[in-house]
């Protein structure tokens, strides 16, 4: 029998109409999806539904062409602990990151064990996991499921066992099976109480499950199941969905677009959830640096048909040490474990932004942060279809975050109108690589139609990324494909990713000039409500890292005449600046430690061309702090270095 348990019900109040109408179209298709179901197994009653092996699971999900679909956690068996140990309470950012006040969901063949040890809260006094859920997809009621338990450990594990301790060791689980997933997510993106701005999601359809294989076509195609993430990502634009590529990198099948890739299935082919793939790092002995990242061979490989860069980026997921149900442990390798990883460590980047910014990036921010930031898996410069744009750097991701505060690196969040081209201008220096990305939320695109490799395009609004110096352009990578050769990169118009990234390896000092434009009409699902294509701006994100960057300060006067002094200091330190006769505005400073908590907050009356004043911090610990200074509309931000 097929549980149809739903969990919560939507809590409709605090939705938008186009979250509602969403809701009614998956209900529809879950009602299609059952009888599909219903009507195969009446007439092939000796069908399989369910099985387990281990902690692997799975179970029918739909029929295609006649053929099962099977939904399975992306387990393999093997093991090893992962850690975010830089942004963790005691790592050496001194940021003490743990996830406190955030819930994170998670969705899989069934309900996480609440009761075990390592998912207690602080005082021991309950559980931080909440299970929405308590069926079992497999119709084992009053069983916990082993491989939720391990996933929802990866993410959220205290360390009461330190070798198994989780990414986010304080944050709350919301625990569901799989079963109406879409419908869930809604309702949790939207809960009034503990709304998510991410989720994890280790499991999928396997291209091969009991010696069948799924039509060809269907691996790599723009499918319904990833239209559905897509239109649920445009309505929750804080809300990141991030899922295991899968766990067929070694399945062999007939018709791919080139033999060892294309396995890529349903939502893995989404546009604007996060795919993970499986990645087995190699770390230098007692220091623990990375030396190598090699890809784990089950690993899905992509690309989608269109030639989109998925999976998006690798995290370590072989021999990762975990919780299981009673209060145990054990080692599981498969992106099943790389994609909690991911989410665990994802969860603290969105407590540090929060503690600086006072809310969640959006999601395509985050999302373009991590592709940004990650580190080349050495063998070949550029994206590729099986590390996607490298393996996960949380250190490097939350140092961006800080730079963007101290100016010295961009992380923006900005919108393009209809016709518009957004143009700034910098100052790099020659020395370390120069990089710009912009990401962004795109709208749901066409689902395909059964072409084997169809290679049209699903992006609907495609910006164009671009940096310019003394004649020069630099263009995003992209991937190309030879039927022949297989897959490859190189620099040009990119016309199929929402997410862009220009890098310059060995840049000249000078001016740098960064464009963002638009091809044809921007479309969404603004303004008429009768037109669901009706133009509207789009919104996108801006990430630019480099050696000595300065950002054009042309129009701002503040920052024009801006300096603070002495600076390193001892606690006390003078502001100083031309305070515009033209500009009546009060001074504000509020003053920031590095990890975000307010140390310093004052009003200042203009009451003369120049501001001066001497600031007291006497009494604070020594190391980084970060003035945000404003007047008005013109804003400049400070480190400030106390000894």
């Amino acid at each position: 029998m097929l549980n149809q348990s739903y969990g919560q019900s939507p809590e409709k109040a605090n939705m938008s109409k186009e979250n509602i109408e969403l809701l009614r179209q998956l209900d529809r298709q879950e009602q299609a999806r059952l009888a599909r179901v219903q009507a195969y197994l009446k007439k092939n009653p000796k069908t399989i539904t369910s099985k387990k092996d281990g902690i692997n699971f799975t179970q029918i999900y739909d029929i295609v062409d006649g053929v099962v679909l099977y939904r399975s956690t992306n387990n393999l068996n093997a093991g090893r602990a992962t850690k975010t140990s830089h942004l963790q309470v005691g790592g050496d950012l001194e940021l003490d990151l743990d996830g406190t006040g955030m819930t994170v969901g998670v969705w899989d063949g069934g309900p996480a064990d609440l009761n075990h040890p390592e998912f207690q809260n602080s005082d021991n006094s309950g559980s931080r996991i909440n299970v929405v859920d308590f069926a079992m997809s497999d119709d084992d009621p009053g069983e916990f499921s082993g491989h939720a338990t391990h996933v929802s450990g990866t993410i959220a594990a205290k360390g009461v066992f330190a070798e198994a301790k989780g990414m986010a060791t304080n944050i709350n689980v919301n625990s569901y099976n799989w079963t109406n997933d879409y419908a869930e997510m809604i309702s949790a993106a939207n809960a009034t109480i503990d709304p998510i701005v991410l989720s994890n999601h280790s499991y999928g359809v396997p291209v091969s499950s009991g010696g069948e294989t799924i039509p060809a076509w269907y691996m790599g195609a723009y499918t319904q199941d990833a239209r559905n993430i897509d239109q649920i990502s445009k309505n929750n634009p804080k809300y990141l969905i991030v899922a295991s590529a899968g766990n067929s990198g070694t399945t062999i099948y007939t018709g791919g677009m080139y033999s060892g890739y294309d396995k890529l299935t349903t939502d893995k082919n989404a546009k604007n959830n996060l795919v993970i793939a499986n990645a087995s790092p190699v770390l230098s002995p007692f220091i623990y640096d990375l030396e190598a990242v090699n890809i784990n061979t089950g690993s899905s490989q992509g690309p989608t048909d269109d030639l989109r860069i998925k999976p998006d980026i690798a995290a370590d997921g072989t021999n990762v040490k975990s919780s299981v149900p009673g209060g145990g442990y054990a080692e599981f390798s498969g992106t099943s474990m790389s994609a909690p990883n991911t989410t665990g460590t994802l969860a603290l980047l969105q407590q540090y932004y929060k503690q600086l910014h006072g809310e969640y990036m959006n999601s395509s921010t985050l999302r373009g942060l991590v592709c940004h930031t990650s580190v080349d898996d050495y063998a070949t410069p550029g994206p590729d279809p099986k590390f996607g744009w490298g393996f996960l750097d949380a250190r490097a991701s939350a140092e961006t975050i800080l730079d963007a505060q101290n100016n010295t690196a961009l992380l923006d969040e900005l919108n393009l109108a209809q016709g518009e081209t957004y143009t700034m201008t910098f100052t790099a220096q020659e020395g370390d690589k120069l990089k710009a990305t912009i990401a962004w939320t795109d709208m749901p695109g066409i689902i395909s139609n059964g072409t084997l490799n169809d290679p049209t395009p699903r992006l609907v609004n495609d910006l164009d990324l671009r940096l310019t110096k003394d004649g020069n352009t630099y263009f995003p990578w992209k991937l190309d494909y030879s039927a022949s050769s297989g897959f490859s990169n190189s620099k040009g118009d990119n016309t199929v990713d929402n997410i862009e990234i220009v890098e310059i390896e060995a840049p000249s000092s000078g001016v740098y000039t960064l464009t963002v434009s638009h091809k044809g009409t921007l479309k969404g699902n603004a303004g008429d409500p009768l037109d669901p294509f009706f133009p509207q701006t789009q919104d996108f994100s801006l990430i630019v890292t480099g050696n000595n960057i300065t950002l054009s300060t042309q129009d701002n006067l503040l920052s024009n005449s801006l300096v603070v002094y002495p600076n390193p200091n001892k606690g006390e330190f003078t502001i100083s600046f031309d305070s515009s006769v033209n500009n009546s505005n009060d001074i504000k400073v509020d003053i920031y430690d590095v990890s975000g908590r307010l140390v310093y907050k004052n009003v200042f009356v203009n009451d003369s061309a120049q501001f001066n004043k001497t600031i007291n911090l006497n009494g604070v610990a020594s190391g980084i702090y970060v003035a945000n200074i404003s007047q008005g509309n013109n804003t400049s931000t400070q480190k400030i270095i106390i000894e």
